[in-house]
């Protein structure tokens, strides 16, 4: 005889990840629908984004494997209490308008977000970054993380950046650990003058103790040398000899 089988599908367990980033993707698809009609349109968009981002906030933290989301760059620190989530606003020209959020842990545990922006522009302007690594590094007690991050002025000209963070309690602030008093590195190279190679990276070695600074030329192009930042005491000092990579 025949034996039936009435076989029923479990009831699907929730999945953060998948609801986010199905909410995700229809914030993009609506934005680049509108993309050539209405900019009032993108930017409406881009702000239900940064709520949505804040809604799923803590499952952002927690989730393991977020850096494969097109949409989005996601960085995140070894310890999951900082988080850096970039994206494309589409509100830019060759210039892209990257814009950042930060989702960290404070002191107390509860997760806060707060989108990064650039004061020292007028009007403030996105931070035109996105990041796709945070390495931590240790220092009296609290952790640094370093954000690096890549923009661009034109498809010509390609930044990088390293940006400091740190955790005080319930702020999230930028040590300034660099020459000169800076919170962050920044390097732009114009690809026109690179003969035809490869423009290098900001390295960070050792656990973030060496970052490997590479030299643009006058023109913008690379040098060929690297500058060895080496961390003492809380900042980075800057060691004497530019080291030739050949």
């Amino acid at each position: 005889a025949m034996r039936m089988c009435s076989c029923s599908t479990p009831p699907q367990p929730f999945e953060p990840s998948k609801q986010f980033y199905q909410a995700v993707k229809r914030h993009f698809n609506y934005i680049d629908s509108v993309r050539k009609i209405d900019p009032d349109l993108i930017e409406d968009e881009n702000i239900k984004l940064q709520q949505t981002l804040t809604l799923y906030k803590a499952d952002i933290l927690s989730l393991d494997n977020t850096s494969d989301y097109d949409l989005l760059y996601i960085a995140k620190s070894a310890d999951k209490k900082l988080c850096l989530v970039s994206w494309d606003t589409r509100m830019g020209g060759t210039m892209i308008d990257f814009a950042t959020m930060a989702i960290y842990q404070n002191s107390a545990g509860d997760t806060i977000s707060k989108m990064l922006v650039d004061t020292s522009k007028d009007p403030i302007s996105n931070t035109r970054m996105h990041y796709e690594n945070l390495y931590s590094i240790q220092s009296a007690g609290k952790t640094i993380y370093l954000g690096h991050g890549f923009g661009q002025g034109s498809t010509a000209l390609p930044w990088q950046e390293l940006k400091a963070f740190r955790i005080d309690d319930s702020l999230l602030n930028n040590p300034t650990i660099f020459p000169e008093q800076q919170s962050s590195l920044f390097i732009e190279f114009d690809s026109h003058k690179m003969n035809g190679k490869q423009v290098p990276m900001i390295q960070v070695i050792d656990s973030g103790r060496i970052i490997s600074l590479p030299v643009p030329t006058d023109e913008g192009g690379f040098s060929g040398k690297y500058e060895r930042l080496i961390f003492k005491n809380g900042t980075y000092l800057l060691a004497d000899s530019a080291i030739k990579i050949l």
